[in-house]
């Protein structure tokens, strides 16, 4: 693939086109720093439908017209617009504080047809709101709640090899997959908010986040047919 410190534009047609954003960089504007974000530089692109965090790298879709926009917003709000990552992962035996008691995980070889799930609902956590936690419970009176469409948020594991996931997700919310891989006990490597402590070792030196958005699925908007975009 190209170089993965700089953006890049994978595939462009009249109605969208599919961008690659390296790590360390804002795909909005930030507050603290003018400039330099995906979509400033990209701006003659369109809309962008989706983000990546400021750490995860990978691609991202942008529509070039208000027709494209609309579909694609509607193909979010329907589920049919799939992202799928690649984590490497480290094994943990302690949890960070606030989160509930892990998910349980059969001790299953997952798949694109039978994924293992992880869900949530989701609440603002620690200093400044950088981090997220996993509710289970929405009866409780918490300040914030986040909800998908009034249902929990849905991480699909669909594939391990060694200690790389491969997971899925259709609508995500802030760190979703961060918080959910960490919450089951399998913290990304190199996450400045989400690493635990692993047991008689310690936590690995500051690196990019081992987290990449490395493919696309969804319909276009103009022949109907459906499309996969993908990076290695």
């Amino acid at each position: 693939m190209e170089n993965e410190t700089l953006p890049y534009i994978l595939e462009e047609t009249d109605d969208f086109a599919v961008v690659y954003k390296p790590p360390k960089m804002h795909c909005v504007p930030n507050k603290q720093k003018k400039g330099g974000s995906l979509v400033e530089l990209y701006a003659s692109l369109g809309g962008l439908m989706h983000r990546l965090d400021f750490e995860t790298h990978g691609l991202v879709l942008f529509a070039k017209n208000k027709k494209s926009f609309e579909f694609f917003d509607f193909q979010q709000t329907d589920g049919a617009f799939i992202k799928e990552y690649s984590a490497a992962c480290v094994n943990a035996d302690n949890a960070l504080p606030g989160f509930p008691p892990p998910p349980f995980l059969p001790d299953l070889q997952p798949s694109p047809e039978k994924p293992l799930s992880i869900e949530s609902f989701f609440r603002p956590f620690g200093p400044g709101r950088k981090q997220v936690r996993p509710v289970i419970d929405d009866s409780k009176k918490y300040w914030e709640i986040a909800k998908d469409q009034g249902a929990c948020y849905r991480t699909e594991i669909t594939g391990i090899s060694g200690n790389v996931f491969t997971v899925r997700i259709r609508r995500g919310f802030r760190h979703q997959i961060r918080c959910h891989l960490c919450w089951a006990g399998f913290p990304i490597l190199n996450d400045p908010l989400y690493s635990l402590p692993v047991k008689d070792e310690p936590l690995p030196e500051a690196g990019i986040l081992a987290l990449r958005a490395q493919a696309l699925f969804f319909t276009d908007p103009s022949s109907g047919e459906k499309r996969e975009y993908r990076i290695d």
